[in-house]
């Protein structure tokens, strides 16, 4: 048994995200993008989590569904079970510098996440976002947590994203044991962001002894399951754990990293984005303006790497770690960016929708359609272009334009 998950989402208290992000919703789309199991997101907000405790009722293993007045009438896949995470922003002095990191906080139960909420409060707002800002170490927000739980687990949150991540250029370290000292081993896996993909971070040696996961770190609910993960067994939350232990997971589903919005290197004001290569070889200045660019994750995974990039892609779409030593993973382009391409329309247009509607009711979920769909299913329902790009994106028959220094990159179709 295995069972799809998106553990890093955000409701609409957190800063920059859809009004409209409440639980309801959140479950619709989780069934129409494919997915088992979503967390609860930020549990620390007040006003969240009293909707969080009035929306979810238990139903055994730690796990959570939607109380049944929320229950939509008929639906047409099964509504998915929530796990109580959060995330939050540590922002603090360590070793002369200035380091903010991202963490996701999964808590087993309401009793710990309360317990959670009066260990934070002492450090920052848990008011002002969803995603608050501790005046905390991550050493310590990982101490909290096990203090109060040592079920309560914590996982570094898109590892390398410049700005904000355990490995970012701009504020974060070099290693794992540099940013959680004595507690690194309580550390049992990390994410790694839209703009890396496993077989990068594979490159890593630090990153052998925990699992990689996939999170889409969603602030729409359309972009739910942009990506995910399959963890082998039951959605429990023990279960849910002990897969990071073990690294019991059958495949991630990811972005082509070059679609997230800090692959190359770059400065987005002057419209600068440059391969990690050329920044070795000019230097860290921006071309036009002389500022400092933005270093992007493959620069810094380039220079943190130990190894060289091996990964082969198997018959069956999935790319596979040639030692055996990693789950494998599969990178695929969202369905309505498909759609949109091959009809030459916006992602956002009514157009567009419709004809993504129209596959949900008749073909499957997004995750079926890019993954398992036929070309005869597709062309069923709609134009033969949009078939032909589904077919394409999932072979890896992709143009690419690289994201950089928060510009999203573009893949399309070939």
């Amino acid at each position: 048994m295995s069972y799809a998950a998106d553990l890093h989402l955000h409701s609409s208290y957190a800063r920059a995200t859809s009004p409209s992000l409440d639980l309801p919703l959140m479950a619709r789309w989780a069934s129409i993008k494919g997915i088992d199991l979503i967390a609860s997101a930020d549990f620390t907000h007040p006003a969240w989590l009293d909707r969080l405790e009035r929306g979810l009722v238990p139903t055994g293993g730690d796990i959570y569904e939607l109380a049944p007045r929320l229950q939509p009438d008929a639906d047409a896949w099964p509504p998915p079970k929530f796990i109580l995470g959060t995330e939050v922003s540590c922002i603090y002095p360590q070793g002369g510098r200035s380091h903010r990191v991202h963490l996701l906080v999964f808590a087993p139960n309401f009793d710990v996440v309360h317990k959670l909420c009066v260990a934070f409060a002492a450090h920052g707002s848990l008011t002002a976002d969803g995603r608050p800002m501790l005046k905390l170490s991550s050493h310590d927000v990982l101490a909290t947590a096990l203090s109060i739980d040592d079920r309560c687990e914590v996982i570094p949150a898109h590892a390398w994203t410049p700005w904000y991540s355990v490995y970012g250029s701009k504020g974060g370290f070099d290693s794992l044991e540099d940013c959680f000292g004595d507690l690194v081993g309580e550390i049992h896996a990390v994410e790694t962001g839209l703009s890396s993909d496993p077989s990068m971070n594979w490159r890593v040696p630090e990153l052998d002894g925990v699992s990689l996961v996939s999170f889409s770190d969603a602030h729409s609910a359309q972009r739910m399951g942009r990506e995910f993960t399959v963890f082998a067994g039951e959605p429990t939350y023990d279960s849910f754990r002990q897969a990071l232990v073990d690294g019991a997971i059958d495949h991630t589903v990811e972005f082509f990293p070059e679609e997230g919005k800090y692959h190359y290197d770059g400065h987005r004001k002057c419209g600068v984005c440059q391969h990690p290569a050329v920044t070795l070889e000019r230097g860290d200045r921006c071309p036009v303006c002389g500022r400092t660019l933005t270093v992007g994750v493959l620069n810094r995974i380039e220079s943190l790497s130990r190894r060289p990039d091996t990964v082969q892609q198997s018959e069956s779409g999935l790319f596979v770690d040639p030692t055996g030593r990693r789950p494998p993973f599969r990178r695929l382009v969202p369905l309505d960016e498909v759609i949109a391409h091959a009809l030459g329309r916006g992602p956002s247009t009514k157009g567009v929708r419709a004809v993504y509607d129209q596959l949900m009711a008749n073909v499957g979920t997004e995750s079926h359609v890019l993954q398992h769909a036929t070309l005869d299913a597709i062309v069923a329902i709609a134009e033969e272009s949009v078939a032909l790009g589904v077919i394409a994106a999932r072979e890896g028959r992709v143009t690419i334009e690289p994201g950089y220094d928060g510009v999203y990159g573009t893949v399309r179709s070939a």
